[in-house]
């Protein structure tokens, strides 16, 4: 089984409610075994304009399913939960009620016309670095060959940290959590 890092975000509607939906919807695939989940984090949205902001989380599973076939259960588990992809969409962000995203498949590094491994944003986003440093804080980039905990704070002093905030969970920690 490989080690798998998914980047959780939800815009519209209860985005706890939506993250842990999701993460169960992962729990339920053949081949994966769910580890742990990060705390929520309200982050600002990057890259749009938008009044929604989003909540975030980081989960740690592993699977035995290869990453095309993780990505397009993870294309499915968004459009149950409401999301559309439209043609407008490509090159531009929009509000959803779900975005799934593998951040790293193990140390695999593969640049294909569909999925680029590790996720080519990482380095740039509070809202993956600060839930990836809660659970693997010296987990390293294979490509950039820093800690998560480095980036993390790399990024901080650049951008002074401003737009993450780490929440609660409402209630009962999700399934997986540990």
């Amino acid at each position: 089984m490989t080690p798998v890092f998914i980047g959780l975000g939800s815009n519209l509607g209860n985005g706890c409610e939506n993250l842990r939906a999701a993460w169960a919807g992962l729990g339920r695939l053949s081949g994966v075994q769910l580890l742990r989940l990060s705390s929520p984090y309200h982050t600002a949205p990057v890259g749009m304009d938008s009044p929604h902001w989003f909540t975030n989380a980081v989960g740690l599973l592993e699977t035995v399913l290869p990453p095309p076939e993780l990505l397009v259960a993870l294309l499915g588990i968004e459009a149950a939960a409401g999301r559309q992809r439209t043609a407008a969409e490509s090159g531009k962000y929009q509000d959803r009620p779900l975005d799934l995203d593998i951040l790293f498949y193990g140390n695999l590094v593969q640049a294909g016309p569909d999925l680029v491994l590790p996720h080519p944003e990482i380095a740039g986003r509070l809202f993956v670095l600060a839930p990836l440093v809660e659970l693997a804080p010296e987990f390293v980039h294979p490509v950039l060959g820093l800690s998560a905990a480095q980036l993390l704070a790399r990024l901080t002093t650049l951008s002074g940290g401003e737009g993450v905030r780490k929440i609660a969970w409402p209630g009962e920690p999700p399934a997986g959590r540990k």
